[in-house]
């Protein structure tokens, strides 16, 4: 090698050592002692090693960051910052957040003072910075859902189960609104109601429903300076059921309802005498005035409450009319078809007389008449005509056969039946209608259809005491002058009813009437103009239950006193039966019968005879 070579050759080497030597040296004095350059910022120093690998070979500056938070360690120096940890107050936000961006200004957000990075509760609102994390309240503001009240005390003391008083799924430290009576909570703390409670004065009563809906104008109804929904009023009873609305407000009753649990009973009545023990009858857990589904028998009858309820029948008596028997025998095989036997719109279990006969059903219980029916042993009279004898208490038997009258189908034991006599004409409680010692079966016959008449004078023997062969004439003797039964007129061979208008006729009501019988009958034929006024009348007891009409039932003087007043009976039930077959109310419609007690022309004549066998229709408005 020529020396000249070899000099620059050295040279170049010297060079070389010379540059090693010198960077060597820079790095220790600005990367080691940090004694080169001149301090940097934040915002200069976000990135500082990938600018430092992404730039050019003049970078001049590298910055240590040990904790690698985005803070060198010589700011976390000159902040109070610990270099080797990121979150240096471990309240799970870094430093370099809570330093924020000016590092000559770092954040202070409650100013104590104390930087955030450093501050365990930034908003010094009793909560740790850490907590509020946790549960999801901000740790730069003390009252997160500004409602007025700082977040530790919405929290609770159990970070692990934060308040949320409404059960909404939002805690109270979030919730505007902490016990959901849409009133938001800083709002109460102005009107001086509970934001906790949605009734503060516990009445029953929401806040928001006694405010009013406009809450800059609290409702004040007693205008005694105190507003609605803070006052307390023990006598308060909405519903007026007999429990207070306090009390109702602690068995959690509706306060604004009689019946809070619509089972038809009222609460007071559920509730019971105790309102520190409310009743509970079948001890499901709920109380009688919240459970609607309470099967709970108290007179153990075999209905329940609810249902005597709703029957309104007396849930504490197993037989509620007193009338001996049960209520749910009353009720009948279809309990969602009660018996009302008489259809009077009393049920069975509640009316005293079922039948409607005018004996009380306790009574007929027990002298073994049917109670169900008005004429026990379907003779055509009925229960409580035949009950009693005349002018006594004593039960009527007339042939003294150990079997009252209201069960004996033959009262005279005369081997007729009573019904057969009553169609006849022959008094069923004596054996000789006629008191000529020959009895009413051996003179009417063998055939019932066809009654013996001997001397062909229109009056069967049975009611002829004479026989004889004789005319009976217009002028013939007066009631006196025989036994025999209604006698026959012009009008006898028609079979049918003769109908009279005698009232006025107005809007208002129907016109009374007088319906005129054919001789024996007590159920002829109705047609014509009779038909036509049935129906009037019945349209007219339909229109209102207030319209209601008296049958009176009357006969001639012929025959006995008795078997002329059940045949007056049976007329006025004949014509009751027609109204209801069209459709008028049985419990609108009165009867009754005069027999011939009370003619309203001369017995002595076939055409007064005539008029007197009649039903009178008489409306009563």
């Amino acid at each position: 090698m020529k020396k000249s070579s070899l000099k620059i050759y050295i040279l170049l080497t010297l060079i070389a050592s010379g540059i090693w030597i010198a960077g060597s040296w820079w790095h220790y004095a600005c990367n080691i002692k940090n004694t080169c350059g001149t301090q940097h910022n934040l915002a200069s120093n976000v990135d500082t090693e990938t600018s430092s690998q992404n730039s050019s070979a003049d970078t001049t500056e590298s910055v240590i960051d040990t904790d690698g938070d985005g803070l060198s360690d010589a700011e976390e120096a000159r902040l109070g910052t610990d270099p080797l940890l990121t979150d240096t107050d471990q309240d799970s936000i870094s430093d370099s957040e809570e330093v924020g961006v000016n590092l000559d200004a770092p954040l202070d957000s409650d100013e104590d003072n104390l930087i955030d990075a450093l501050d365990l509760d930034d908003d010094n609102d009793g909560l740790l910075t850490r907590d509020e994390e946790k549960v999801g309240t901000s740790s730069l503001h003390a009252d997160t859902d500004e409602d007025g009240i700082l977040d530790n005390i919405e929290v609770g003391e159990d970070i692990t189960a934060p308040l949320d008083t409404d059960g909404d799924g939002i805690i109270n430290a979030l919730d505007t609104d902490d016990d959901d009576d849409n009133i938001d909570t800083i709002k109460e703390a102005l009107l001086g109601t509970n934001p906790l409670l949605n009734d503060t004065d516990g009445d029953g009563i929401s806040d928001s429903e006694e405010i009013g809906s406009v809450t800059d104008k609290p409702l004040d109804e007693n205008k005694n300076g105190v507003l609605d929904a803070v006052e307390t009023d023990a006598s308060l009873d909405q519903d007026k059921d007999g429990l207070p609305d306090a009390i109702e407000a602690k068995l959690n009753t509706d306060p604004k309802k009689s019946d809070t649990d619509g089972d038809g009973i009222s609460d007071a009545l559920e509730v019971g005498s105790n309102v520190n023990q409310p009743l509970d009858s079948d001890l499901d857990g709920i109380i009688d005035a919240l459970d609607a589904t309470d099967n709970s028998d108290t007179d153990n009858d075999g209905l329940t409450d609810q249902e005597e309820i709703k029957l309104k029948s007396n849930p504490q008596l197993a037989d509620s009319d007193s009338d001996g028997i049960n209520d749910l025998e009353e009720i009948g095989k279809n309990p969602d078809q009660p018996l009302d036997t008489d259809n009077d719109g009393i049920l069975n279990l509640n009316d005293t007389d079922d039948d409607n006969d005018n004996l009380s059903t306790r009574y007929e219980t027990r002298i073994g008449t049917n109670p169900l029916t008005q004429d026990s042993d379907k003779d055509g009279l009925l229960d409580n005509i035949e009950a009693k004898a005349p002018n006594s208490d004593e039960l009527q038997d007339t042939d003294q056969d150990k079997l009252i009258n209201p069960i004996d189908s033959d009262d005279d034991n005369d081997g007729i039946a009573t019904f057969d006599e009553l169609a006849l004409g022959t008094d069923p409680l004596k054996k000789d209608t006629d008191n000529d010692g020959i009895s009413d079966a051996d003179e009417i016959g063998s055939d019932l259809k066809s009654a013996l008449d001997t001397d062909k004078d229109g009056i069967i023997d049975a009611l002829d005491s004479t026989n004889d062969v004789v005319e009976i004439a217009d002028n013939s003797k007066t009631e006196g002058g025989s036994n025999s039964g209604e006698a026959s007129n012009s009008n006898d061979s028609a079979k049918s009813v003769s109908l009279e208008l005698t009232g006025e006729d107005n809007k208002e009501t129907i016109q009374s009437s007088i319906l005129y019988f054919p001789y024996l009958s007590a159920d002829p034929e109705i047609k014509g103009d009779a038909t036509d006024y049935l129906d009037k009348v019945a349209a007219w007891l339909k229109q209102s239950p207030e319209n209601k009409i008296n049958l009176t039932g009357h006969t001639d003087n012929i025959g006995s006193k008795q078997s002329n007043l059940a045949l007056g009976i049976r007329r006025v039930m004949v014509i009751r039966g027609l109204l209801i077959d069209r459709g008028a109310p049985i419990s609108q419609i009165e009867i009754m019968s005069r027999g011939e007690s009370k003619p309203i022309t001369s017995n002595k004549t076939k055409a007064g005879r005539f008029k007197n066998r009649r039903v009178e229709i008489e409306p009563i408005k």
